[in-house]
């Protein structure tokens, strides 16, 4: 084999040499190269998986929280529903009561108009049995001066007659 290096040009001192420089290099690679660069490697691992978890943990936080609030929403919305079909209950209730009010009111008007009506009437029936008793006693103060034969009572109650016609009262 020697004879075969020899030939080639190649020193076995030099592949000796050269194969303890390679081990020794491999040695200080892994040592001082690779173990950092590979415990750098493995940290960066373990921190994207850390920053996957928290990504995922967030993500699932942020659906219950959407969650939370589509049912606070939706709650919201209900009570809001509910105030308004509450307003609309009471304005109708306001309003019936309004009407109640201006029927009854307006029943009462309507009654003391009828009231007053008959109190109207009742005046002027007094004042019409007055004014006949004032005729009445008219004619008999006129009966009394006048003879009491039948063409003076005819000619008295014909004066009385034209008298309330042309001044609307007895006297």
């Amino acid at each position: 084999m020697d004879k075969i290096l020899t030939a080639l040009g190649i020193d076995p001192l030099y592949i000796l040499i050269s194969l303890i420089g390679f081990v020794a290099l491999a040695y200080i690679l892994v040592n001082f190269a690779f173990k950092p660069i590979l415990g750098t490697l493995d940290a960066r691992q373990q921190k994207i998986v850390g920053d996957l978890d928290e990504a995922q943990s967030r993500k699932d936080e942020m659906v219950r929280l959407q969650a939370e609030y589509s049912t606070r929403l939706a709650q919201i919305e209900d009570e809001a529903r509910d105030k308004i079909q509450a307003a609309v209950k009471e304005a109708n209730a306001a309003k019936e009561e309004i009407l109640v009010r201006a029927r009854e009111e307006a029943t009462h008007i309507v009654q003391r108009g009828r009231e007053e009506v008959e109190a109207e009437r009742s005046k002027a029936l007094v004042e019409s049995r007055n004014q006949i008793v004032d005729l009445a006693t008219t004619m008999a103060s006129l009966t009394v001066k006048e003879t009491l034969n039948a063409s003076g009572q005819v000619r008295i109650i014909d004066d009385v007659i034209a008298g309330i016609g042309k001044n609307g009262s007895l006297n």
